[in-house]
């Protein structure tokens, strides 16, 4: 057999080293810039929003140091509160209860101060005003959506929440996938408080809810909008943020909040998770003047203020009873409290015997009493 001579022997080996060198250094430079890249994007403070939920014009004012991310959905943004470093998230205040132990203080009391009363209540801000565990930066009222039917607008405006469970509009209904949101509006059309514990003791409420929920297309909190305007139904009920910013886009559409009820308000809340640094209060501040905040009302987003402090920028936009009822039915309004598990127990009971064999093919049962 031939053999390789010496030469050719160390010309090769010589080759396959600097070869090799040659892949470790770039090998090296790579995960040098890696890290250097990676280390950069940990400095920078993190805010986790819903994808859609939060208003681009204002997250982009946050200061350099800070970036927004967005997650698909508020399940994955609560789960990656666990395992990522987060400084502040967006979210709506029902989640306060089941986030608390992740989170600490807002603080900054005095951001709480100006703010209507009804936003320092308890529920919204996780805490007392003194000692905030969230800031309501907006408010939105829940209200009934019609596609091409300007009557049933009209009586909506008349009837109040009871048009519900009118006969005429049955299939027609496209409602939140949350049973406390749901229970809370019947309530109202019976004339109770949407915080009434004592179920047993409502006239006709067993009955009123039964037909409600029997009469609806469909429980849909993400997609709801989305399917009213693409005709799978032709009444929603949504929160205002969700339908302000299509109203001026979509003709078809009217939006009632009924005047026989206080409105029942849904809130955006800022939270800190254990690990955060301080807040930005600048950037907080800037949500409440110029022009952050008619980007913001464009948006449906509302800060909790008095009207007069809101001015001239509400008095411009075209939706903007429905962005802020007034002070005097803000101060009527209310919000959804959270549940003893006694009262917890309550609720499903009548919400199971209201879906009857419905709950067993929607994902609304049990959503919210567990």
């Amino acid at each position: 057999m031939h053999q390789r001579g010496p030469g050719l022997a160390q010309s090769l080996t010589r080759r396959q080293l600097l070869t090799t060198v040659g892949v470790g250094v770039g090998a090296t430079a790579a995960l040098w810039l890696w890290r250097t890249q990676a280390a950069g994007q940990r400095e920078k403070r993190q805010l986790l929003h819903v994808k859609g939920q939060g208003p681009e014009a204002w997250l982009q004012q946050l200061p350099a140091s800070w970036a927004a991310r967005s997650r698909p959905s508020m399940e994955r943004l609560v789960a990656d509160l666990q395992t990522e470093a987060v400084d502040l998230a967006m979210v709506g205040e029902a989640w306060l209860t089941r986030l608390r132990p992740r989170l600490q203080p807002f603080g900054s009391p005095e951001l709480v101060q100006p703010l209507l009363k009804v936003a320092r209540d308890p529920a919204v801000l996780g805490g007392t005003a003194a000692a905030p565990m969230a800031f309501p930066w907006a408010f939105g009222s829940w209200v009934m959506v019609f596609r091409n039917q300007p009557a049933w607008a009209e009586r909506g405006r008349r009837e109040g929440w009871s048009l519900l469970a009118a006969a005429e509009l049955q299939d027609v209904w496209i409602l939140p996938a949350s049973p406390r949101v749901v229970m809370g509006l019947v309530l109202q059309s019976l004339g109770q408080s949407p915080n009434t514990v004592n179920l047993p003791l409502v006239p006709g409420l067993a009955a009123r809810l039964a037909t409600v929920v029997r009469r609806a297309r469909a429980f849909d909190s993400r997609h709801a909008l989305t399917r009213l305007v693409n005709g799978h139904g032709s009444a929603a009920v949504v929160p205002s943020w969700t339908v302000v910013p299509q109203l001026l886009r979509d003709q078809r559409l009217v939006a009632v909040r009924p005047a026989l009820s206080p409105p029942l308000l849904g809130w955006q809340v800022l939270v800190r998770p254990r690990r955060a640094g301080p807040i930005p209060k600048p950037w907080l501040q800037a949500s409440t003047k110029g022009a952050v905040l008619n980007a913001l009302l464009q948006d449906g987003f509302c800060p909790p203020l008095p009207i007069k402090a809101l001015q001239p920028q509400l008095a411009r936009q075209p939706t903007a009873t429905l962005l802020h009822p007034g002070d005097e039915p803000m101060a009527q309004a209310e919000t959804l409290q959270p549940l003893t598990p006694e009262h917890r127990k309550q609720y499903q009971q009548f919400w199971d015997e209201a879906m009857g064999e419905r709950r067993h093919t929607t994902r609304a049962a049990g959503w919210l009493f567990r």
